[in-house]
C-alpha cells in the first residue's frame, strides 16, 4: 500500500489546501491514465447506473490514509458489472474538485480495468506508463482550455478576494453561493465549468434580462458609480474568477459562514427600484432555418414546455412563486453555457446545481445528442455573425444623494 499511499499524498500536495470549499483552478478537466482506485459504492436504480463513487483507499483497512475520492459522473455504465469494493483502474477527466481535508471531485471516465486487488492494478499501471507507443499517444491527447498554470498562493488570493467583493456587494441577499444565501434569484452554486470564457465577466459588467417570464427583479451593475460597492473592472474579474470557482458541498470557513445575509434588504429594495424602471425583454429575432430545426427537434420541444427561445417562443410574465419564472430563454441560455456543463446538467440538473428548480427529465442519451447539436448550431450561428443575441443591458440602481435632493 506504499505505492498507494505516495501517490495518495503527492495529489493532495498539488491541491491548493489553503483555499478551502473551493474549485482548483489548475486540475479539471486535465485526463488522468491509469489511476488505481477503490469502488467505494454504486447505485442502481431502475436497472440503470445512478451513482458511482471512488476513493483512494479501500477503507475497510486504511480508514485515515487518503480522504480523496472522485464521483463519477459520465462513463457510470462501465461499472455495471463490477463489484462493489472492487480495486479498479481507470482513465478519466477530472471535472471539478472541491478541496477540504482531502478533496472530492467528480470525473468523466473512459475506461476501467478490474483487478484482484491493489497491487496487482499498481503493477499493471506502471507497466502501462513504461510503455512507449502509450506514453505518446497521452502525450498527444488534447488538454482542457479552462485550465490555466497558476501558483497555489495567486489562487487563494484570487479566490479570497473575490469572496470578500462579493460579501461587499451582499450578493448572497439575493441568490445562494457556496451552499448558502436567499433563494430571490438563480442559485450561484454549481460543479463544473459552467460558462463560456469570459461570459461571466462581461455580463457582471453589463448585466441584461435573461428570464422572460421573471418580472419584479433584475440584476443590478455594480460598475455604476452610484453602486455600493462600485467595482472595479479588476473587481469585477475577481468576482467571476471566484464565482466560476465557488465549489458546492459545503459552507467557507468561518469568515464567511456567518454572513448575516438574512438581514439584507437587498430583495425589498430591488423589486422597488425595478417597478420604479422595468425593463421589457426583447426576444432575438431567429432565422427561418434556425425556427425550423426547432420545430423539428421533438426533443427540444419538451423544453419549450417551459422556457422561451428568441422569437420563436416568447412567454408571459408569472407569478413570483411560480417555478417556471426563473426559466431562461433557450437561446441567451446556449449563448452561454459550455457544451460540457449542458449535457452533463441534462442528464443530472440537480447533480451540477443542488438547488435547481430544473427536474430530471430522465433523457436518453439520444435526447440530450439532439439538444446538445441544436445548441451547438446556435453557437456556430453567433460565431459567424448570423445570429445576433439581443442583449438588453439593465441599468438599475440607488439614486445618488443629489438626484434625491432634486426631487
Amino acid at each position: 500500500m506504499t505505492k498507494l499511499f505516495l501517490a495518495c499524498m503527492t495529489l493532495l500536495l498539488l491541491l491548493p489546501n489553503p483555499a478551502p470549499a473551493l474549485v482548483s483552478e489548475g486540475r479539471p478537466g486535465v485526463p488522468y491514465f491509469d489511476h488505481v482506485l477503490f469502488l467505494q459504492s454504486k447505485v442502481v436504480q431502475d436497472d440503470k447506473v445512478v451513482a458511482v463513487s471512488l476513493a483512494f483507499a479501500d477503507p475497510r483497512k486504511e480508514t485515515d490514509l487518503c480522504r480523496n475520492s472522485i464521483d463519477v459522473f459520465g462513463g457510470m455504465e462501465k461499472f455495471r458489472d463490477i463489484p462493489v469494493r472492487s480495486w479498479v483502474m481507470v482513465d478519466y477527466e477530472l471535472q471539478s474538485i472541491l478541496v477540504q481535508d482531502g478533496f472530492v471531485g467528480d470525473a468523466d471516465v473512459s475506461h476501467v480495468t478490474t483487478c484482484p486487488d491493489a497491487e496487482t492494478c499498481l503493477e499493471l499501471s506502471e507497466q502501462r506508463q513504461s510503455d512507449p507507443d502509450i506514453r505518446q499517444s497521452r502525450a498527444n491527447k488534447p488538454r482542457s482550455e479552462t485550465t490555466s498554470a497558476s501558483s497555489v498562493e495567486s489562487i487563494e488570493q484570487r479566490l479570497d478576494t473575490g469572496r470578500k467583493l462579493v460579501r461587499a456587494a451582499r450578493c448572497r441577499g439575493c441568490h445562494s453561493i457556496e451552499g448558502f444565501g436567499a433563494s430571490h434569484a438563480p442559485s450561484l452554486t454549481w460543479k463544473r465549468f459552467k460558462y463560456e470564457e469570459g461570459w461571466l465577466q462581461d455580463y457582471l459588467g453589463n448585466s441584461y434580462r435573461m428570464r422572460p417570464a421573471m418580472a419584479e427583479l433584475m440584476m443590478p451593475n455594480f460598475t455604476s458609480t452610484n453602486a455600493k460597492p462600485h467595482l472595479q473592472s479588476e473587481e469585477v474579474k475577481l468576482v467571476a474568477i471566484y464565482l466560476t470557482n465557488a465549489a458546492t458541498a459545503s459552507a467557507p470557513n468561518d469568515r464567511y459562514q456567518y454572513e448575516p445575509w438574512q438581514d439584507y434588504d437587498c430583495y425589498q429594495c430591488h423589486t422597488r427600484l425595478y417597478r420604479e424602471k422595468p425593463l421589457v425583454f426583447k426576444p432575438t429575432p431567429m432565422s427561418d432555418d434556425l425556427k425550423s430545426a426547432a420545430k423539428n427537434n421533438t426533443t427540444l420541444q419538451t423544453c419549450l414546455s417551459c422556457h422561451p427561445m428568441g422569437d420563436l417562443n416568447t412567454k408571459q410574465v408569472v407569478s413570483s412563486d411560480n417555478p417556471n419564472r426563473l426559466a431562461s430563454d433557450l437561446l441567451l441560455a446556449f449563448e452561454k453555457l459550455t457544451l460540457n456543463y449542458l449535457a452533463a446538467f441534462l442528464e443530472n440538473p440537480a447533480y451540477l446545481e443542488p438547488q435547481t428548480r430544473m427536474p430530471n427529465l430522465a433523457l436518453s442519451e439520444e435526447q440530450i445528442r439532439e439538444i446538445l447539436d441544436y445548441a451547438r448550431s446556435i453557437k456556430a450561428a453567433i460565431d459567424a455573425g448570423d445570429l445576433k443575441p439581443v442583449h438588453t443591458p439593465y441599468w438599475m440602481e440607488k439614486r445618488s444623494p443629489s438626484d434625491r435632493m432634486e426631487q
